[in-house]
């Protein structure tokens, strides 16, 4: 071929296609092309294609040199496979690319056409490995002939792909599989996708974040020195406690709900959250952790509850003004990744929240924990270092490092371990499952808000980046991301009135709470704080009997509510017991009930600590003896033992009940239905004469007890 024929056109290099057909590298007023050779005349101008894709690279033009058509291609920085160096390439990188050739075409193969030329000269990539395939103005409508052409294509190319230009190579027997299943003379259009499932998969087990492997003693040695901090040890075995929870569906209920009932501040606190304008949906106050949980869902509460306990404790430190700043960081990121999540296509948002918070966790553990090591680590990044080159060189291990080992310490399940991982660098492919497209998210999230802390760049630009590189995982458009980021920042602004004044003064806090995509916008308004609905779980703020009246009335009215609509037994019950538990400040409470009218009483379910030692051990046998849940039983009595050790007391306690040492005042009230003895509620307290209970308190406790009647004669089989 003859330049002269074309003189604006400098060719560069020609690559022959097995087909026959060229490829030419050239060059024409500055810019690099691609012209491929047509088989057919070309119309004058490319017409607008209906099935485009990120990865199919649009034709320009039609370009005529030497008596042949070609098609025109921007090539920019992109070079065709055939040129590249694969040897020097990881295999996990080569099995990237594989995916990335397998997923436009499985989108053809969806609008009903084919590529119908698939070779290493027609796939084009760059430095880092994006892919771009040529052939858009060859496509065709797909038949059975033409796509067993283009899977036979496909399998040699990516088998030539994987084993680095030695197709005859021995291929790894699991990769090995999806390539045969190409070649199958029955494969059908979902090949591709079934292949790309298989890759993508391979890949995300290979290319997983490795959280045992790089500074293993470095980790070892901080995890150390968190240990023997003061209040590590109760945060983690708080945060563990409520992970432990995710058990069966019969008991998971009750283990988390009594994890977070150990701690009065995170109850309160999360009852607030949950009666705030962003849950109250359902309409009404909820008064009790049980119920939260029955109407918002198990995995909703206790995301909260993780990310209130976190936020909380490691926010309220004493050497708090950088700690608060980067906790405001890590709490705004969790509140985008919720804020995003539908226009993501992550359904659980409150996992989002909790994945997004995580994000950040290493930074927020060093700033707590090893505070020299992280005034280090920040003049290093002044001093023009990256945060990962900085910390790994001050800590030994990367931020991401020590957050995974903190979280896999805290039992965090795996699902959350993966969405707490950072991305690589790059593109980001498209999601094979929804763990992998939690972590895009709440990597983006994180990307995002360390680029909106940023001073001196331009927010824009670098935002319009930050969705390329999550374009095919996420499909997030500038709109939303805009509208999101404005309500999570109002969802912070609310948060942090709520904290005091000094809540969310730092540079970064500032800087995210006015943060703007675009400097031409308007900024955002200050929003007031969202009202929420009357507060029900003020039991420590407000003094003595008033504050015990006001929890147990929220619990009759939610327990009203319940009754109302449907409702699990044992779930209602559960509330009744928290109301009491709660109301009363009992040590326990516990329901004893009989699973026949010839059986004894045995403690099914309650509250307080260590109360899963306590219930196999109350087991009263009502039909013998003298002993007062006898009598209580017997005579339809509620009483109020006041010491169990006075004189006309100590007869009727059964032998049973002192072995247990669980407490030595107690109130029982008896659960009877038409004359059936069904059971007893039980609360208590370890300090004798220590419970007493005032005639408003003890009404609201008798009330609690009719209604425990009244759903048990609705629902009378199930208990």
């Amino acid at each position: 071929m003859s330049a002269a024929a074309e003189p604006e056109y400098q060719i560069v290099a020609t690559l022959n296609c097995p087909d026959g057909l060229s490829v030419l590298l050239a060059s024409r007023d500055g810019a690099a092309l691609a012209l491929v050779e047509s088989a057919a005349e070309l119309p004058d101008a490319p017409p607008r294609s209906a099935f485009r894709h990120p990865l199919l690279l649009a034709w320009q033009g039609p370009v005529r040199l030497d008596g042949k058509d070609y098609a025109a291609y921007r090539q920019d920085t992109l070079q065709p496979l055939r040129l590249k160096a694969l040897p020097a390439l990881p295999l996990a990188e080569r099995i990237g690319l594989a995916c990335d050739i397998l997923e436009p075409l499985i989108h053809l193969h969806a609008s009903g056409k084919c590529l119908g030329r698939l070779y290493p000269e027609t796939v084009l990539s760059d430095i880092h490995q994006r892919v771009a395939l040529l052939g858009e103005h060859a496509c065709q409508a797909l038949s059975p002939e033409r796509l067993r052409q283009e899977l036979l294509q496909a399998e040699q190319l990516l088998r030539w792909l994987i084993s680095a230009g030695a197709p005859e190579r021995e291929c790894d027997p699991e990769l090995e599989q999806w390539l045969a299943a190409l070649r199958d003379p029955a494969a059908d259009a979902g090949a591709c996708r079934r292949a790309l499932a298989g890759l993508q998969d391979w890949l995300a087990r290979h290319q997983r974040f490795n959280r045992q492997e790089g500074g293993r003693a470095a980790l070892d040695h901080l995890l150390q020195r968190m240990r023997h901090a003061p209040d590590f040890p109760a945060l983690s075995q708080a945060i563990a406690a409520i992970n432990k929870s995710n058990n069966a569906d019969s008991e998971r209920l009750q283990a988390l709900s009594s994890a977070i009932l150990k701690d009065v501040s995170l109850t309160n606190k999360l009852l607030k959250v949950v009666n705030s304008a962003n849950f109250s949906q359902y309409g009404g106050a909820v008064s009790t952790i049980s119920r939260a949980i029955v109407i918002l869902g198990f995995d909703t509460i206790r995301n909260l509850a993780l990310s209130l306990l976190l936020f909380e404790h490691l926010h309220n430190r004493a050497h708090a003004d950088e700690i608060r700043d980067v906790a405001v960081k890590t709490l705004f990121t969790g509140l985008l990744a919720r804020s995003l999540a539908p226009a993501c296509g992550v359904r659980e948002a409150e996992e989002a929240l909790i994945c997004g918070m995580l994000q950040n966790l290493g930074e927020l553990l060093c700033v707590n924990y090893f505070r020299d090591e992280y005034r280090q680590i920040q003049a290093l990044i002044a001093a023009g270092a990256g945060v990962d080159q900085a910390a790994h060189q001050t800590l030994g291990a990367h931020y991401a490092d020590l957050g995974a080992a903190t979280a896999a310490l805290w039992r965090f399940p795996e699902r959350i371990l993966t969405g707490m991982e950072p991305m690589p660098a790059g593109a980001v492919r498209q999601p094979q499952t929804g763990e992998m497209r939690m972590k895009a998210l709440s990597s983006l999230c994180r990307e995002l808000v360390c680029q909106l802390t940023q001073s001196g760049i331009d927010q824009a630009d670098a935002s319009r980046k930050l969705l390329q590189r999550y374009s095919r995982a996420l499909a997030l458009e500038w709109a939303p991301l805009e509208r999101e980021l404005a309500q999570a920042q109002t969802l912070l602004s609310a948060y942090l009135a709520e904290l005091g004044p000094e809540a969310g003064q730092g540079p970064r806090s500032q800087a995210l709470r006015l943060a703007r995509l675009d400097k031409s916008a308007p900024p955002p308004a200050a929003s007031a704080p969202q009202p929420s609905a009357p507060d029900p779980t003020r039991l420590q703020a407000t003094a003595g009997s008033a504050g015990r009246i006001t929890v147990l009335s929220a619990g009759v009215q939610d327990i009203t509510n319940t009754l109302l609509g449907d409702y699990k037994l044992n779930d209602l019950l559960r509330i009744i017991l928290e109301t009491m538990y709660r109301g009363l400040g009992f040590d326990h409470a516990l329901i004893c009930a009989r699973s026949g009218s010839d059986l004894p009483l045995q403690a099914r379910f309650g509250f307080g600590e260590k109360v899963e030692l306590l219930l196999p051990a109350l087991r009263a046998d009502i039909d013998s003896g003298d002993s007062l849940f006898r009598k209580a039983l017997e005579r339809n009595a509620d009483m109020l033992i006041d010491d169990i050790d006075a004189p006309a007391i100590a007869q009727h306690i059964p032998a049973w009940y002192r072995q247990m040492g669980a407490a030595h005042t107690f109130v029982l009230l008896p659960l009877t239905l038409d004359k059936r003895k069904l059971g007893i509620l039980y609360g208590d307290r370890r300090q004798a004469g220590s419970l007493a209970i005032a005639p408003e308190q003890l009404s609201l406790l008798k009330t609690l007890r009719n209604q425990a009647l009244l759903a048990i004669r609705q629902q009378p089989a199930k208990l």
